[in-house]
């Protein structure tokens, strides 16, 4: 994969291809952060996974957006049923009731810096009475729109809520651990109490966050389950850090279908929970 714009080179950091022979009726997921991709594709009939990648970008302009879409060419098909989930960090909300999208752009620009390329999008999630807004940048999301005239597109903020599960007054902390940043959705009594993506450069850091919400929620790091997803391991630093402080961990794994998968499965969860939506 080349480019003339060096900061819009994709490095594929993970890949996979089944041995099954390709299917005709697929569902297509894709999910777009700030800097990665990651694509899944899965056979509609047996729930076989079919193939997998997880890109890194620097950022997204149209030279990335048209890599990504030489890298998975061959996936497509006329037909086929595509399921699109944006993970950009600069994500606000207000509630439904007295909502007006000026208000919501408003409240989105003094929260994080403004950017003229970018376009602002908003979704409502009636079932929690909320209105969400984000920017994504234009090439990314017209691309998308082009190629994919007929997805469903959300925020991954729905997703990891329609997969939160229940919650006790202890809280249950939902982490989604990326290359250079986290994501924290925090529940407590079936109740949203926190969503929000932080930087991280060790898990010092990772640590320190958690410990800070916990203190401002009034929790005790003892008492709160956490669930992991996303891009670490039982044997990393991190995950023996955790278990300093938090005594109920789990990871949730994506569940695939998959002949002789070389990943763990909780690397991809959110993924498969988009595949799941169709």
């Amino acid at each position: 994969m080349e480019s003339n714009a060096k900061d819009s080179l994709l490095q594929l950091l993970f890949t996979y291809q089944s041995t099954v022979s390709a299917a005709s009726d697929t569902l297509l997921a894709l999910q777009f952060g700030d800097r990665y991709a990651s694509y899944a594709l899965k056979d509609r009939q047996q729930g076989q996974l079919l193939a997998l990648g997880y890109l890194q970008t620097a950022s997204w302009n149209q030279s990335s957006f048209d890599q990504l879409m030489g890298v998975i060419e061959k996936w497509l098909s006329p037909q086929q049923v595509v399921e699109i989930a944006f993970d950009m960090d600069n994500l606000s909300m207000l509630p439904v009731a007295g909502y007006e999208e000026k208000k919501l752009q408003a409240l989105h620009q003094s929260l994080f810096p403004f950017n003229s390329a970018a376009v602002f999008k908003t979704e409502t999630m009636a079932e929690w009475q909320l209105q969400l807004g984000y920017t994504l940048p234009a090439p990314l999301l017209q691309g998308c729109l082009s190629r994919f005239s007929g997805a469903r597109v959300r925020h991954t903020f729905k997703l990891a809520l329609d997969n939160a599960g229940q919650s006790s007054a202890a809280g249950k902390l939902l982490i989604d651990i990326g290359i250079e940043t986290f994501r924290v959705l925090l529940l407590k009594n079936n109740r949203l109490q926190l969503f929000q993506t932080y930087p991280y450069a060790s898990p010092a850091d990772v640590l320190y966050y958690l410990l800070s919400i916990c203190e401002a929620q009034l929790m005790s790091p003892a008492e709160a389950l956490v669930v992991l997803t996303g891009l670490l391991e039982k044997e990393s630093a991190l995950y023996k850090e955790l278990w300093q402080y938090f005594m109920h961990i789990e990871l949730r794994e994506a569940g695939f279908i998959a002949d002789d998968f070389p990943f763990p499965q909780h690397y991809f969860t959110t993924l498969n929970d988009l595949l799941l939506c169709a």
